[in-house]
């Protein structure tokens, strides 16, 4: 589906009108795009082919200088994805410029084309051109699904570390995909960090003047504490696991010091038991019976002081 935004809505146009308006400023937004519609919008725009299909996955945010377009290529995560993580349910997000027209690429569950729309006639951005406005706007919807999870990942990295050691196992396995998953975050960030400084360079044509440079920049920053914030996380959890997994070695060192203390303790009777039932020089076995009782009960009473004393009768 395309449409293109004029009088203050988007309407429903055609790639015919795409391709004779792309010297004016406007903007036109491809949602849903089947891989035929993808293959007319890059013989229409004369982009490479794999500048809009292809492996996709490989690729991070990034922007890339055509003969007559820049693209600007970034991943939205899904915050109401089920996938079993982060990267399994995200969908890319471009937008194409030749410093006048706009094109926007994403499909419809992102909500892109909504929220430039909300957007575009806002005080705010009155003042920007065309193409500082979309994908300042674009970029800014994508960077809130990153904080999205930016804020949730801390908010659970606090969680845990309130809670006393040991974890129960479940904690654990959270712990475990938390890291991973904010490593993977990480991953995503630093890259659309790049993708926000990049922007602003001279070397990027996007035809956009100081003032509006200065708006990217803040994209920069909101990037740059992202990656901070989410480095802290990553480090926290490291930490967290690090010092609960001590605890547990520490625990399992304390039960193999107390089985073995009893078991040295508990293994007196049958020792003395089976010396004094043994055919050794003087017969012990006329000895009278509770005497060999006292002196496993003595030995016994004294092994189990020593282990006391080197602490290893007691869990804590």
């Amino acid at each position: 589906m395309i449409r293109v935004w004029q009088d203050g809505t988007l309407s429903d146009s055609n790639l015919e009108e795409l391709v004779a308006n792309n010297k004016k400023k406007m903007w036109f937004d491809v949602t849903d795009p089947s891989i035929e519609d993808l293959e007319k919008l890059a013989a229409a725009l004369k982009v490479p082919r794999s500048s809009l299909i292809g492996k996709l996955s490989s690729n991070y945010s990034h922007v890339d200088s055509y003969p007559d377009y820049t693209k600007v290529f970034a991943w939205y995560l899904n915050t109401k994805g089920l996938g079993k993580d982060i990267t399994s349910d995200m969908t890319p997000v471009i937008a194409f410029t030749n410093g006048l027209i706009v094109v926007s690429v994403s499909r419809s569950w992102v909500g892109l084309s909504n929220k430039i729309a909300q957007s575009y006639e806002s005080p705010r951005y009155t003042s920007l051109s065309n193409t500082a406005r979309v994908i300042y706007l674009t970029l800014d919807h994508v960077l809130e699904s990153y904080e999205y999870f930016v804020d949730s990942f801390e908010a659970k990295a606090e969680k845990m570390e309130d809670q006393t050691p040991p974890w129960p196992r479940s904690a654990y396995m959270e712990a475990f995909v938390i890291r991973r998953e904010a490593s993977s975050l990480l991953r995503q960030l630093r890259h659309l960090k790049r993708l926000a400084e990049a922007l602003t360079d001279n070397h990027t044509e996007l035809g956009i003047n100081e003032l509006e440079k200065r708006l990217f920049d803040g994209l920069f920053e909101r990037s740059t504490g992202a990656v901070e914030t989410t480095e802290v996380t990553h480090e926290t959890m490291q930490d967290l696991i690090g010092m609960h997994m001590d605890t547990l070695s520490q625990d399992l060192n304390k039960t193999m010091r107390l089985i073995a203390a009893l078991t040295v303790i508990i293994g007196v009777p049958s020792l003395f038991n089976t010396l004094f039932g043994s055919n050794i020089s003087g017969t012990l076995s006329g000895w009278f019976p509770w005497v060999e009782i006292i002196i496993s009960i003595l030995t016994m009473f004294l092994l189990g002081l020593f282990f006391y004393l080197r602490g290893w009768l007691s869990l804590s």
